[in-house]
């Protein structure tokens, strides 16, 4: 089973290519790493939308095999030091979006009840 942990947010218009530097450095992915090791939520990638097709300007998405993972986000300190050194690159007026997704083959659908 596998849980997906999804966060859209807006970037200081100023600061997107600052941004962009910054994920791909080394330094983020030392980050990514520490918050693998601590929480359980492997970092799968940040997406920006392109062509204007997205409701924000870029998603995080992470995976854990549970949901002991958001346990251990609560004392995260590299969680912490992720939160720190993004801080000046988000829009922090703006408000953000998370949402927890399974894959359909994990997922229970319920069906309506069936008239009587």
């Amino acid at each position: 089973m596998s849980i997906y942990w999804v966060m859209s947010y807006y970037i200081v218009q100023e600061k997107a290519s600052e941004y962009q530097k910054w994920l791909k450095s080394d330094r983020a992915k030392e980050l990514f790493a520490e918050f693998e090791k601590e929480t359980g939520f492997k970092y799968l990638d940040t997406y920006f939308p392109i062509l204007g097709f997205g409701d924000y300007d870029c998603e995080d998405w992470y995976v854990a095999n549970d949901f002991s993972a958001f346990d251990k986000l609560r004392t995260s300190k590299a969680g912490n030091n992720l939160s720190i050194e993004t801080w000046d690159f988000l829009d922090q007026t703006r408000p953000m979006k998370s949402r927890i997704m399974r894959t359909a083959e994990d997922v229970l659908v319920f069906e309506p009840p069936k008239e009587k």
